[in-house]
């Protein structure tokens, strides 16, 4: 018996194959777009998505991401951990970050000057004219703040991210785009 489940609201859609009640899932694809062929192997089936991808190495992580918004993910893992992020839908971005990093994620992107919106745990926001978010540096540059002093976040003896006001952390960016 062959059927098929909606996976999100853009109507994307995975097919499963049921020989002999097995629930065999086949692969996913919701584009043209390859994972790199580590990223298949981690991703639950997922093949190919609907943007560009260029594998990300920052911060002690590493995933496939949409070009578009390569180097905020660069600058976003130095303060959070993140489970999706698409560069165009419907209009606008999104990252999703893990629940207990939502908030420092939102400040982030307001410090870029991005007016994100948080709905269901999501983060959206417009891509902004003025830089681009798939360039690391531009991304890092307009995170200074006029005093030329970056913002850094720690994580406080609660397990909570914190504004901290020590020297520029350049050196823990390991990015591969």
């Amino acid at each position: 018996m062959l059927q098929s489940a909606g996976i999100s609201e853009r109507k994307s859609v995975i097919w499963t194959l049921d020989l002999l009640g097995l629930g065999v899932v086949m692969p996913v694809v919701l584009g043209p777009y390859p994972l790199c062929p580590a990223c298949r192997k981690t991703n639950g089936g997922l093949i190919a998505v609907g943007h560009r991808q260029v594998h990300l190495r920052a911060h002690g992580k590493e995933a496939c991401v949409d070009q578009g918004v390569a180097g905020l993910l660069a600058s976003l893992w130095a303060v959070c951990d993140t489970r999706s992020c698409c560069e165009n839908d419907g209009g606008r971005a999104y990252v999703v970050p893990t629940a207990d990093s939502c908030d420092v994620a939102t400040q982030l992107l307001a410090d870029l000057g991005l007016h994100p919106t948080v709905v269901d745990g999501i983060v959206y926001f417009r891509m902004p004219d003025s830089f681009r978010l798939d360039d690391v540096e531009q991304v890092r540059r307009r995170l200074q703040r006029p005093t030329g002093i970056q913002t850094n976040w720690r994580v406080n003896d609660s397990g909570v991210f914190r504004r901290d006001g020590s020297a520029d952390d350049s050196d823990a960016l390991d990015t591969w785009i």
